[in-house]
């Protein structure tokens, strides 16, 4: 299994690392965390999600909008798209 750090998938996105902390403030996933510093780990899967919230973000569409589509699109499992 492969893990990334926050600065992995930022630099994947193109986005700021703030940008990520902001996403898991605003409740649209949840990361797990490592370590003394907890440190935030990304799965394969979690990079994946990163992905489509910033294709739905480039749209136009608000966090919230965000939110809701990927609570939608999990059939009703409350992971936001997991």
């Amino acid at each position: 299994m492969t893990i990334y750090s926050i600065k992995e998938v930022a630099e994947k996105l193109m986005v700021h690392q703030q940008t990520l902390r902001n996403w898991e403030r605003c409740g649209l996933f949840a990361i797990q965390r490592v370590g003394i510093n907890k440190t935030r780990v990304f799965s394969e899967e979690d990079v994946a999600l990163c992905h489509k919230i910033h294709k739905y973000s480039g749209r136009g569409i608000s966090l919230k909008g965000i939110k809701e589509l990927l609570s939608m699109n999990n059939d009703g499992n409350g992971k936001g798209g997991r």
